[in-house]
């Protein structure tokens, strides 16, 4: 058992606390006053860090007592200490909004502590459903928990909601008014930087839309081309919302298709006559968009060389696309049911050509480079900035243009800034728009980063 002692409350410190809300203090104070403390407040005994008895330490403080009476924790790691709090406070439930902050806490304390969990490797760092059964609730619950949590850093607003339920049902509509508050601020900075020569040119929108009207015929150098897949879109998308939306990339695969069928007629037509395009795209999918940019169709018979066959008459366009796609590896296997499956760790890219263009030097076909890392990723499927500064410098010179007509993370804006081209960019989802422009304002050109290269 815990020894008891008396302690001055002058050196008592209170740290950083879930509960704000303390209550009537009125019947427990007069308890304290009439019959003195029952149960003792528990605090570390070198620091004096209060653990556990904010609300009966106030009390103290109100009546003016200059002792309390106290147990000692010999030593808790800041997690543990969270802990205590919470599993002290069941008495006297926390308010929705101080209980989500809590556990969002403890699960970043014990992340920090034990590591991040990587996805397909248990026993690995420390896993959203590990601390979820550990703290008695859902995995839904907890992921509710810090997305609430982050919402309410940005908008305080959400915590004055009565109830855990109301603040859900408010926090997408919340989340977009801050989101077109945030757009329009920067839409004003950015008007009083027109005429200033920036080095790139980006916008939050439909691309289909917008490249009518922001990019001119046969004036861009370079192509980079990184849609959404649409292949298992439910499944794989890897940042959700607090009910499980999906943050970024949402469409179907009937969305994704109908998007590239119409923006690729586009894309051929705003570039120079000479000029190459990098198409990412599912391995599944390589020999249907191969045929779709050729504009030919393979006939294959028994005993028989393979033939060709144009599948428009009347079409004015097509690229020559490389017949082996390009392969980028990353480090390691990405996340599959791998009991079952093998883990891909390889992603894929059509070379396409407009015209007749060489390439800058001689390079391999195969791309080796790691992802960003978990914990500096900005989007759920951010390529590496290497790979776009290999596509850039093998295909483009300095001061070229570079157009990528759906961003995502930003990451061909930045590697075309890196490599000294100008770029033009488009991304639609509001929020990922927001994290990419961040990005790309804090870009520093260091000594070294600037390609050269003049042939």
């Amino acid at each position: 058992m815990r020894e008891i002692v008396e302690i001055p409350i002058e050196q008592i410190v209170i740290g950083d606390r879930a509960r704000e809300d303390l209550g009537d203090l009125e019947h427990l104070q007069k308890s304290i006053k009439d019959r003195g403390l029952i149960h003792p407040i528990t605090v570390m005994k070198k620091t004096k860090e209060l653990v556990d008895g904010y609300r009966r330490l106030m009390c103290h403080k109100n009546l003016g007592l200059p002792k309390i009476e106290a147990r000692y924790y010999e030593e808790l790691s800041e997690s543990e200490k969270k802990v205590v709090e919470l599993e002290a406070n069941l008495s006297k439930p926390l308010e929705w909004d101080e209980q989500s902050k809590l556990r969002a806490e403890i699960h970043a304390l014990w992340q920090k502590e034990r590591g991040k969990a990587i996805r397909g490797y248990k026993g690995r760092g420390q896993s959203l459903e590990e601390s979820a059964e550990a703290l008695g609730v859902s995995v839904g619950t907890l992921s509710q928990d810090i997305a609430l949590t982050e919402a309410m850093k940005m908008v305080p607003k959400i915590a004055e909601f009565s109830s855990k339920k109301q603040a859900l049902k408010s926090l997408n509509k919340i989340k977009e008014m801050a989101i077109l508050t945030e757009l329009a601020r920067r839409d004003k900075e950015d008007a009083k930087l027109i005429g200033k020569n920036l080095p790139y040119s980006i916008a939050c929108g439909d691309a289909l839309k917008l490249m009518s009207k922001m990019v001119a015929p046969e004036t861009v150098d370079l192509v980079t081309f990184d849609p959404g897949w649409g292949i298992d879109s439910d499944i794989v998308a890897t940042s959700r919302g607090p009910r499980g939306e999906k943050v970024f990339y949402n469409d179907s695969m009937e969305t994704a298709f109908t998007f590239m069928l119409k923006i690729l007629p586009m894309l051929h037509q705003v570039m120079k006559p000479d000029s190459h395009m990098y198409f990412l795209i599912g391995i599944e999918y390589a020999s249907y968009w191969k045929g779709y940019l050729t504009n030919t169709k393979m006939i294959i018979k028994p005993n028989e060389p393979p033939t060709f066959e144009t599948l428009e008459k009347d079409r004015s366009w097509k690229f020559d696309v490389r017949s082996i796609p390009l392969i980028w590896v990353k480090e390691g296997g990405g996340f599959t049911d791998h009991d079952y499956k093998f883990m891909p760790r390889y992603e894929t890219a059509l070379f396409c050509t407009k015209g007749s263009k060489r390439l800058n030097y001689a390079i391999s076909d195969v791309f080796e480079h790691n992802r960003p890392l978990s914990t500096v990723r900005i989007h759920p499927h951010q390529k590496p900035v290497e790979l776009y500064k290999d596509f850039i410098k093998v295909s483009s010179l300095s001061d070229e243009v570079v157009l990528d007509p759906a961003f995502g993370s930003g990451v061909a804006i930045v590697s075309a800034i890196l490599t000294g081209r100008r770029a033009i960019g488009f991304e639609k989802d509001k929020e990922a728009y927001i994290k990419a422009e961040d990005w790309i304002k804090g870009i520093k050109i260091e000594e070294g980063d600037k390609d050269e290269s003049t042939a």
